[in-house]
């Protein structure tokens, strides 16, 4: 039934096409052939009949309905051969991009597929609609409803199985996708992530987290993997907000010594409290109060001796409200929907290339055939090394850089509740390394040096 019905929308398709030239001809063929001096009546009415398709009539033949008709008709289908016509072309575009390296299409009607698009080089942007475009190397799906990318994977799982596609799912952490060619943009972890390496810490600080939903939950994750500057730091997390299932899920969390953490469950604060942090960063809202209402009451109470951060999509005009001296805006859709941040291939690249130069050294599989965890446990090393080049430049021994780059080891470890084991166990996520540097043997001491020689080099 679906092929007939196919079949009849075509041939109507052709027919509304034709029908103003058959309706011309029958109109001006017989005033041609009653005009004196017409030698060719037919061509002459062939002619003008295909002036129709520009809206033109012929001079001196009277324009009945039936002509007036068939101009309308004519018209209508000029301007839906152009739409063709500029569709192909803009195929033919598309066609010329794939040709070339790096093609991306986007697809999605999200804040975030928009600035992707427009962040990309225009010879290597396409923007998808409803069809897949075939032969591209990399896919983004960014739709707001996630279903809808979840639906479009589905859909075209086949072709896109081989492909490097890049899903917005923010309710799934990328650690827990297994497929190597399927990246996850979550909306919390680029969010954090990117705050810490934008906004570093120099020293120990006492940090309160107001809010914590998903942002403020990978704002602690990602700043106890980032924030490892000194053997002897004393870090302070103030966490207001429900921190139990945090807890149930992260089980090791006291290893993060010397670094403290405190949860205040039931999310309150006084503000002279919050007055004496160095740093404050508000990721959601107060007892259902939105993140700009706990700002403002916030500035309006005290004095805050530290900066404060809001994390706000719509960070320019926070800005502008609360003036940038005081308030440092985080998380803009703008900014997260950038190419480096949700392709990441920098970061990939980088851990790939760690990988690598540790299986050149010491075995182990390739990097196809490692599993989630241990994938992104590079990935983790791979943002450190913004920190190990400002550490390095303060003159830090590479000894030094060597035992922080295993307790961040060790974090990510512990963080995925991992546990020390005198026999390495990973199906029960035992490992024998997860004791302090000074205990280590010198052949281990060795490989975190050369994880630090191996992200200098990559």
């Amino acid at each position: 039934m679906k092929r007939w019905l196919q079949k009849l929308k075509d041939l109507f398709g052709i027919l509304y096409k034709v029908l103003p030239f058959f309706i011309g001809m029958y109109c001006y063929y017989p005033a041609f052939t009653a005009r004196e001096g017409s030698i060719y009546p037919f061509w002459d009415a062939v002619y003008a009949s295909l002036k129709l398709y520009g809206g033109s009539t012929e001079a001196g033949v009277p324009v009945g309905t039936l002509l007036q008709l068939a101009r309308f008709m004519a018209l209508a289908a000029t301007f839906s051969i152009l739409i063709k016509v500029f569709n192909k072309m803009g195929d033919l575009f598309n066609w010329l991009k794939l040709r070339g390296r790096g093609a991306v299409v986007v697809y999605g009607d999200s804040d975030y597929a928009a600035y992707l698009y427009e962040s990309l080089p225009p010879g290597q942007r396409i923007r998808g609609r409803e069809k897949l475009i075939r032969n591209a190397s990399r896919y983004a799906l960014l739709y707001q409803d996630e279903a809808d990318s979840l639906a479009f994977y589905d859909q075209y799982y086949e072709m896109l199985k081989d492909k490097n596609v890049y899903m917005l799912l923010s309710g799934i952490d990328r650690q827990n996708i297994e497929n190597p060619r399927l990246t996850v943009f979550n909306i919390a972890e680029d969010c954090a992530r990117q705050y810490w390496k934008k906004y570093p810490a120099e020293k120990s600080e006492r940090i309160a987290v107001i809010g914590f939903g998903s942002i403020g939950r990978n704002i602690l994750l990602y700043g106890l993997q980032l924030n490892i500057i000194d053997p002897g730091q004393s870090f302070e997390y103030h966490i207001y907000g429900d921190g139990r299932e945090f807890r149930r899920e992260h089980t090791k969390l006291d290893r993060m010594q010397p670094d403290r953490i405190v949860f205040h469950d039931d999310g309150c604060f006084s503000y002279e409290e919050l007055a004496g942090f160095d740093r404050v960063i508000i990721c959601g809202g107060e007892k259902g109060n939105d993140s700009l209402t706990v700002l403002s009451r916030l500035l309006a109470a005290v004095s805050v001796r530290g900066k404060i951060y809001v994390c706000a999509p719509n960070g320019g005009i926070v800005a502008s409200l609360f003036g940038r001296e005081r308030v440092v805006c985080f998380g803009t859709a703008e900014e997260l929907g950038s190419v480096e941040n949700i392709l990441n291939e920098g970061s990939m690249r980088a851990a790939r290339n760690q990988h690598e130069f540790y299986v050149k050294q010491y075995g182990g599989v390739p990097w196809e055939k490692l599993d989630a965890f241990k994938r992104y446990s590079n990935v983790s090393s791979s943002d450190y090394l913004d920190v190990i080049r400002k550490l390095m430049a303060r003159g830090i021994p590479m000894e030094t850089l060597a035992e922080l780059e295993h307790i961040r080891w060790c974090r990510y470890h512990y963080l995925h509740n991992w546990d020390y084991g005198p026999e390495r166990d990973d199906g029960r996520r035992i490992h024998n390394s997860l004791i302090p540097f000074a205990e280590l043997s010198e052949e281990e001491k060795q490989k975190d040096v050369e994880a630090i020689k191996s992200k200098l080099e990559g």
